[in-house]
């Protein structure tokens, strides 16, 4: 739903969009969802269908994006993240502006972490010419949230193609444990244990941050990335009642070495953020991913109901080689 919705608004195409999560434990739109459609809506002068929480079925006929400004309180722990991730591309690729103040979950479960989202789908966003900052003022955590996060949006000339080989040189990474409310040694435990464990798999870790952060609940996060030219990826985990701070160190650890033994170039969480976007570009392109799962297969398949584009999966020695042809007439 939120790939059809930036699409519709960048395309100026209307959508019609039926069995929203059908066979979820909650299904129908989220807060979240509701949230970002109704933003597209007003900063658009669309016209919105079906908007309520729980709606299995929207229409949207978008308007013309301008440049604006808008507050959104959330009212619960909904995802910030979640809504950024239709947001930003549908305005920057509208050629439009936009600042935005968010109150309501920065890190929640199912969702990328705001630590994921500034450490990486904002710089892989950049490299695709599409620009964005995002500025914490306080952490939200489940299931309170009362986070507040502000949002500036540029506008995109174009979406610039990217061509990222299996790597095949190991970089350094970068831990970012942070905690709020809760003593210092929890965010400690989790960089302790995630290093602990990459260590062991031969990763080079150039720096480890610790962060005690304000918040109006307690909570606490870890974010693994590896970023340079030619690779781009993360993995993150969040704290939980129950749950020792060293396990959720290693989870995270855990599924940054998935995507760093495979020797891929992109993890599977921003492959289904880029992956869209890349349709829209005039050029081919392709990365690697540790493998494809059905968010990218879903988000790829509306990309093409709205472009046209030609993608394909295929195996490489330990990874997926994903590559996105655009429609030549549509281009």
């Amino acid at each position: 739903m939120r790939t059809a919705a930036y699409f519709s608004v960048a395309l100026h195409r209307s959508i019609h969009v039926t069995n929203i999560r059908k066979g979820r434990g909650t299904p129908g739109l989220r807060p979240q969802h509701v949230a970002v459609l109704r933003i597209l809506r007003d900063t658009s002068k669309g016209i919105l269908e079906g908007d309520d929480v729980g709606s299995t079925e929207i229409r949207f006929t978008p308007g013309s994006l301008g440049d604006a400004s808008t507050e959104v309180d959330l009212g619960t722990a909904a995802s910030i993240a979640l809504i950024l991730q239709a947001l930003v591309p549908a305005v920057s690729i509208s050629g439009s502006s936009l600042r935005a103040t968010f109150r309501g979950g920065t890190d929640v479960p199912w969702s990328p972490t705001s630590d994921y989202v500034t450490r990486i789908i904002q710089p892989a966003f950049r490299l695709l010419g599409i620009n964005f900052e995002l500025t914490l003022r306080r952490r939200g955590y489940y299931p309170v949230g009362g986070g507040i996060a502000e949002l500036v949006i540029h506008p995109c000339r174009e979406v610039i193609a990217i061509d990222l080989p299996e790597r095949n040189v190991d970089s350094s990474a970068l831990i970012l444990s942070r905690c709020a409310m809760l003593p210092r040694h929890v965010a400690e435990r989790q960089r302790s244990a995630a290093l602990h464990l990459l260590t062991q798999k031969g990763v080079s870790v150039e720096e480890s941050l610790i962060g005690v952060e304000e918040s109006s609940s307690p909570g606490s996060s870890i974010l693994i990335a590896l970023l340079n030219d030619h690779c781009m990826i993360g993995a993150d985990a969040l704290g939980r009642r129950g749950a020792r701070a060293e396990s959720v160190g290693e989870e995270a650890a855990r599924r940054f070495l998935t995507s760093f033994d495979s020797r891929a170039s992109v993890d599977p969480n921003l492959a289904d953020n880029i992956a869209p976007l890349l349709c829209l570009s005039k050029s081919s392109s392709r990365f690697f991913v540790p493998e494809v799962t059905d968010h990218l297969r879903t988000s790829l398949h509306v990309a093409r109901v709205f472009t046209g584009v030609d993608y394909d999966f295929s195996k490489a020695s330990s990874s997926w080689l994903v590559t996105i042809t655009p429609n030549q007439q549509n281009s």
